[in-house]
């Protein structure tokens, strides 16, 4: 089994193209080429260049791929229903001439769920109806990636309307596994109070893309306490780097061995780009970690 590793805009609090806080896109491939990646997703559309050949040659000079898009919109709104489908194929149009291969789907964080991240038993759930207009919209998004040529693959998210073991349960059995495939998201998913190593032996084969993320057991406790916003809970420094926090990466790689995983692990730490987070630290020490955790248990290429 053999793994490449990438990162991921949001590791320098990419979430949103226009957030003036945001670095520059410039500096953000310079450091995660630096730390060590030869790989990176799209981050929101129109933070990246969107141009052909200015965001290949952009990433030419720093050796590295685009491997894929991510699609963080209000799935469980129906009346977003064409600009998601809009903003899918724009974001389409950008990955297919770098060959982009992932389509990371995630419904939006949004309220009450934001104040409910982490809390399975307590969490508004969608009405039946407003989950089948959900389903509906990510099976509509699924469909023009395949148009592309480009895997869609849903990513349960902390704070949002596909969060919790039942969710991911329902939405996997409700979606055609030909078509939409499951990103397992280490971080989100000890939020979310799942296992993510039983998680990936559950799905096996229908697990296309990891994302690494790690997160710290006692930031966690005290913001599901709180009922501290996933906003809030990213700046409280909730995510870390790999190693430092509380998921079990050895569990994981045993089940990522068992259903003969192979292909690319996204790093990703969410965080609050108004602080000062040593983004380019963060990423090598997590790069690091990987590689002395994992290099002769698992074959990885960076």
């Amino acid at each position: 089994m053999q793994i490449k590793l990438a990162n991921a805009p949001c590791s320098w609090g990419i979430e949103f193209s226009d957030n003036p806080a945001n670095p520059a896109w410039q500096t953000v491939l310079d450091e995660l080429a630096d730390a060590g990646f030869k790989a990176t997703e799209l981050g929101p559309l129109n933070y990246l260049p969107t141009d052909a050949t200015t965001l290949s040659d952009a990433l030419k000079s720093r050796g590295l791929e685009l491997i894929a898009g991510t699609i963080f919109k209000h799935l469980h709104d129906p009346e977003r229903r064409q600009e998601i489908l809009d903003y899918t194929r724009a974001t389409c149009e950008v990955l297919k001439p770098q060959q982009g291969s992932y389509m990371v789907i995630i419904d939006h964080v949004s309220s009450p769920r934001t104040d409910e991240a982490g809390q399975p038993a307590t969490a508004t759930r969608l009405s039946d109806a407003q989950w089948d207009e959900m389903m509906t919209t990510i099976h509509l998004v699924a469909k023009i990636c395949q148009e592309y040529d480009v895997m869609p693959v849903l990513h349960p998210h902390a704070g949002t309307y596909i969060e919790y073991r039942d969710e991911v349960d329902r939405a996997m059995a409700d979606l055609d596994s030909n078509l939409v495939k499951l990103c397992v998201d280490t971080g989100h998913s000890v939020y979310a109070g799942i296992d993510p190593a039983e998680l990936i032996r559950q799905y096996g084969k229908r697990v296309a893309y990891i994302h690494f993320k790690d997160i710290q057991a006692q930031v966690l406790e005290q913001v599901v306490n709180d009922g501290v916003d996933f906003y809030t809970a990213i700046g409280q420094g909730v995510f870390c780097p790999l190693g430092q926090g509380c998921v079990d990466f050895d569990a994981v790689r045993e089940s990522l061995q068992s259903v003969g995983y192979s292909g690319w692990i996204t790093v990703e730490q969410d965080v609050d780009p108004t602080k000062d987070n040593s983004e380019l630290e963060n990423a090598r020490e997590s790069r690091e970690f990987i590689e002395k955790s994992m290099v002769g248990r698992m074959s990885t290429n960076t």
